[in-house]
């Protein structure tokens, strides 16, 4: 956990607000919809109580950011966890939340950087501006962010996958829908920089710069009035490379996890067996074994 002195948003020195990187009613509805307990990627065979979070922000900024994340909450996360439609008309304060989610994850990886050189020059620099363009946004010192795009893709029903036969048996639904994460990443020979965050398969990617292969239909989302749809969204991109990292990550956890761990998730499931199928997780086994025998 990173020790800030200072509020990261506006600067102020004073007491820090503890802020969730990826906002804490993420972590309460997938608590609230699980089988059994979470279960963190970094350490398998502890469950994890919360999401990350940080000494960050003063009050009167959490309080900035709290508004837009309600905002967020009732217009599309809730609705689209629920099944109650696909299609989500916004207005700007959507924007202003994905802003300050992706800048939360980029102002703490900067740090990371700064410390262990993770990126080139170029790379830093141009994540540096970005930060800062972004800091302003946010304070109301600006009334954009530049050529920083913001992109929300649903993670759907898989109908197959072609080309890699690895993902299939990773169990991409059920990793993605039961999943948080936030993280920045750097494709410096295409020049593509992003912010990936997953909030229980809405996946939230932030370009900080679009290399020119990179294609996106139907996923991003406007400064403004606009409309977005959980369907016929296409992807070409490196950030296809980040979804299999993450599958890898999650199974490579599985993997790690000790023979007492998985022996009280199996006593768990049996004693809920006549419920499970009433969880979400259920259709995801089943979305999951499906795409495993085509």
């Amino acid at each position: 956990m990173y020790q800030l002195k200072k509020c990261a948003l506006c600067g102020t020195e004073t007491e820090l607000e503890l802020s969730h990187i990826v906002p804490k009613m993420v972590m309460r509805a997938l608590k609230k919809t699980a089988v059994g307990n979470i279960r963190n990627m970094d350490n398998p065979n502890v469950p994890a109580q919360d999401s990350e979070k940080h000494h960050m922000l003063c009050a009167s900024c959490e309080d900035l950011f709290s508004e837009k994340e309600t905002y967020f909450a009732n217009t599309l996360f809730h609705p689209y966890q629920k099944k109650e439609r696909i299609q989500f008309d916004y207005d700007s304060r959507l924007h202003y939340f994905l802003t300050s989610l992706s800048w939360r994850s980029l102002y703490l990886d900067l740090l990371d950087f700064t410390g262990n050189h993770v990126v080139g020059l170029d790379a830093f620099e141009h994540l540096i501006s970005c930060e800062w363009n972004m800091r302003e946004y946010l304070l109301n010192k600006r009334s954009d962010i530049g050529t920083i795009e913001h992109h929300i893709f649903f993670f759907e029903k898989i109908k197959e996958i072609s080309g890699n036969t690895e993902v299939t048996w990773v169990r991409p639904h059920a990793t993605f829908h039961r999943g948080i994460q936030s993280y920045t990443f750097c494709y410096e020979d295409d020049r593509t920089y992003g912010t990936i965050t997953n909030m229980m398969g809405i996946m939230l990617i932030t370009l900080y710069s679009k290399g020119s292969r990179e294609n996106w239909d139907r996923t991003q989302i406007v400064n403004g009035n606009g409309r977005i749809e959980a369907k016929d969204q296409h992807i070409t991109s490196v950030v296809g490379n980040e979804f299999t990292n993450i599958l890898k990550t999650a199974q490579e956890a599985s993997d790690s996890m000790s023979d007492k761990q998985k022996e009280k998730i199996i006593e768990n499931l049996k004693a809920k067996a006549g419920q499970v199928k009433n969880y979400p997780i259920f259709q995801d086994w089943i979305s999951d074994r499906e795409l495993d025998k085509d």
